[in-house]
């Protein structure tokens, strides 16, 4: 398929991706805003809440691997891959839509596992779809889009939440360290009944407050993997670049059309996994500490307040991703990546210094890791494929890689903010994990430079 002959394709695969991603957003997102609402739900304390970032990233994990290793060499079909990636939206939100039910912390813990396992596989899927369809050279824009529209989806989220969170409130008890708190609680924190509004007699008894945001989460996700049962009963003709270039894989690495590999690949990709760990880890951070930072944190923010600071970082986040799609066709993945690194260091250092003490420098301070950190995973990611091959199984090192940065860093964070460091820790480690980063990604340039 020539240059042109796949835009009917494109203009109608693109919007059913965008919005598979804006789902994927949404589904991670969620959780920043309502986890000290749902460590009341099932009477847990604040501190241990975080896990549900660990056993999200763990299911991810998996199926990242499991993914790599087949949506190449067995989902092979144009209408294998749209299905499977109908079934993964789908799935994802029948499991998301279950978490507020859940009444004990077992339940939701094996909840979030199962819709980060489908997370985790529409994640790594679409991704090397991009770049099994277009190639290296033509991907990286859409392949930004893609991240961009996660980024719509976590400022989504953010403002689907915010009715279902109250204006005011005591937060000693969504701050406590060791109490846990029962269900009645949280029927009775969670919604701020307005005599005007009266949002309990609009939503009636049966359904809790805090399930609605999760329940209008689960219709996208279910209109989406209807979209992509439709890419498949139009039937237009998939571009597969790969197949085009090259009939025979042996000659992928360097065979005509192709760019010269690097001489180092095993040892790019095993660097490429700590890349992409510390980068979702330094997400991981602000996501899921950004929120209990402005209610538990030195400012004690009234829950709307705190809710408008997930905003700002999840608001910023979005603006980053999009420039992204422009900025990676005038700039080079390399350029974008370290221009981003560089600009976390310096948002690291003002938040560690006034973030304590000024709201607006707090504020500006956590737009701007959002914006800057929204850079990194598409570029590097770009980046990466003009190295090694990540069309099969090199594309599940960047998603394990990404996915073992949210296991670890956002319970690594809880622990610090609860510890006698204090909630300004999130920022110290921000901080040491933006350097190392930088100078990770040095590296791997020099790594890479070494062409087979």
């Amino acid at each position: 398929m020539t240059l042109g002959e796949d835009t009917p394709w494109l203009l109608t695969y693109f919007p059913v991706a965008w919005t598979a991603h804006i789902c994927q957003g949404l589904a991670m997102g969620i959780f920043g805003p309502t986890q000290p609402y749902l460590a009341q739900n099932v009477g847990v304390a604040s501190q241990k809440i975080n896990f549900i970032w660990t056993v999200r990233a763990f299911g991810s994990c998996f199926a990242t691997v499991v993914t790599g290793m087949v949506f190449k060499s067995l989902v092979r079909e144009r209408w294998h891959k749209l299905m499977f990636l109908a079934v993964c939206v789908l799935l994802t939100g029948l499991f998301i839509g279950l978490v507020p039910w859940t009444s004990d912390f077992e339940l939701l813990l094996t909840t979030v596992l199962l819709a980060g396992i489908f997370i985790g596989s529409l994640d790594t899927a679409s991704n090397s779809l991009v770049l099994f369809m277009l190639g290296p050279d033509r991907s990286p824009p859409y392949t930004q889009s893609l991240h961009a529209f996660v980024g719509m989806g976590f400022v989504l989220g953010s403002l689907i939440v915010r009715p279902f969170l109250p204006d005011t409130e005591d937060s000693s008890a969504v701050c406590a360290k060791e109490e846990a708190l029962s269900y009645s609680n949280v029927t009775q924190n969670v919604v701020d009944v307005d005599d005007a509004v009266q949002v309990e007699n609009l939503i009636g008894t049966e359904i809790p407050a805090l399930a609605w945001p999760f329940l209008i989460i689960a219709l996208v996700h279910l209109l989406t993997a209807v979209g992509y049962c439709s890419l498949v009963a139009g039937g237009l003709p998939m571009p597969r670049f790969y197949e085009t270039v090259c009939q025979d894989e042996s000659k992928l690495e360097c065979g005509k059309g192709e760019k010269q590999r690097t001489k180092h690949s095993k040892i790019t990709l095993l660097l490429a996994f700590f890349y992409f760990t510390f980068s979702c880890g330094l997400e991981g951070f602000f996501q899921s500490q950004t929120f209990t930072f402005g209610i538990c944190g030195p400012h004690k923010m009234v829950p709307g307040k705190a809710a408008a600071l997930t905003t700002t970082y999840f608001a910023c986040f979005l603006a980053g991703r999009f420039s992204g799609v422009v900025l990676s066709t005038k700039l080079k993945p390399r350029t974008l990546i370290v221009t981003s690194l560089l600009c976390c260091i310096l948002s690291a250092i003002l938040l560690v210094f006034m973030a304590e003490t000024n709201q607006d420098l707090l504020f500006l301070g956590t737009g701007a890791v959002g914006f800057f950190v929204s850079l990194q995973f598409a570029s590097g990611y770009s980046w990466l494929a003009e190295h090694v091959d990540l069309t099969g199984r090199g594309s599940s090192v960047v998603f394990l890689g990404a996915n073992f940065g949210w296991l670890v860093f956002p319970p690594l964070a809880g622990m610090v903010f609860f510890s006698p460091v204090g909630p300004m820790g999130v920022y110290y480690l921000t901080l040491g994990l933006s350097s190392a980063h930088l100078i990770l990604f040095i590296i791997m340039v020099k790594v890479s430079s070494i062409k087979c």
